[in-house]
């Protein structure tokens, strides 16, 4: 049996999507500062929560903290879901867009802000991250 390597991708994504996390970029993936990069994020939101959708923003330079310094998507809503338990799973090309002196290069964390409906439908957040290198 033949598969493509977007149908494994998307096989991946979907058979881990109990867990949630960030798929890709990896931790430690190194990224060129001037090119958008793919993100893939799998929630783990099903049954009685739903996530409703994600943001992603990147930490500013290590000498001044690490918060959040530019916002590369906002309010991007789900691209799929896995259809054995309906939980979010988002594909995203995410811009990088430097704040703090127009610096990029350089150790990072990349964010992911979920915003979902927790159990009972109050709204509720979770931020994940992952450590990536830009150059």
């Amino acid at each position: 049996m033949k598969v493509s390597l977007s149908a494994a991708i998307l096989f991946s994504a979907m058979t881990m999507v109990l867990g949630a996390e960030i798929l890709s970029p990896t931790p430690g993936q190194v990224l060129k500062a001037n090119e958008s990069f793919n993100l893939t994020y799998a929630s783990h939101r099903f049954a009685k929560e739903r996530s409703v959708k994600i943001s992603v923003a990147t930490s500013g330079p290590a000498s001044i903290g690490d918060f959040p310094a530019g916002a590369g998507a906002l309010d991007v809503a789900p691209t799929g879901f896995d259809n054995d338990t309906g939980a979010a799973v988002y594909f995203i090309m995410v811009e990088p867009i430097p704040l703090y002196q127009n610096q990029m290069v350089g150790d990072r964390q990349v964010y992911v802000i979920e915003t979902f409906d927790s159990y009972g439908g109050s709204p509720a957040i979770e931020l994940m991250s992952v450590p990536v290198t830009f150059v």
